[in-house]
């Protein structure tokens, strides 16, 4: 009896998980087709005001950021931000850079070696420092851009 049961279970239950893919196969193919047929009016939004506007800002440059300074600073010597680094939008005019971080050549933050008030930087030892910045334009679009600088006793 138990061979019996075995076997049927051995037969039975191949073609049970059989049937069920089939009939999930052919559901989808079903509903395919009843989906092509559905005729659905659809409204085109492409001349409306709000979406040619959407559309200009998708397709609007993001802003650049620039080394615009030397790149070769004494140790000790004071890093003006934005009269070493330039953020331009678009339409090439001035915006505000962000100092995110400073990373030095060994991969280790210095963020203490820049003053937010004043937006400068000092640094006290030679080495390749690393600005991540940032800068935003008036449509809200953002370029984040690392620059290294070299501090050196030369």
């Amino acid at each position: 009896m138990k061979k019996i049961n075995e076997t049927v279970l051995n037969l039975i239950l191949p073609a049970v998980v059989f049937l069920g893919v089939m009939a999930i196969l052919a559901e989808g193919a079903l509903v395919g087709k009843i989906g092509k047929r559905m005729d659905v009016q659809r409204e085109d939004f492409s001349q409306m005001e709000d979406a040619r506007t959407v559309e200009e800002l998708c397709e609007r440059n993001e802003p650049t950021i620039q080394c615009v300074g030397k790149k070769l600073w004494r140790v000790g010597e004071v890093l003006s931000i934005p009269a070493v680094f330039k953020a331009r939008d678009a339409e090439g005019g001035n915006l505000n850079i962000t100092v995110e971080d400073i990373i030095n050549q060994d991969g280790a933050s210095v963020m203490e070696c820049y003053q937010e008030q004043t937006n400068q930087a000092v640094f006290a030892r030679r080495g390749v420092y690393t600005f991540s910045l940032i800068a935003m334009d008036k449509q809200r679009k953002i370029c984040k851009q690392m620059i290294s600088v070299l501090v050196d006793e030369r």
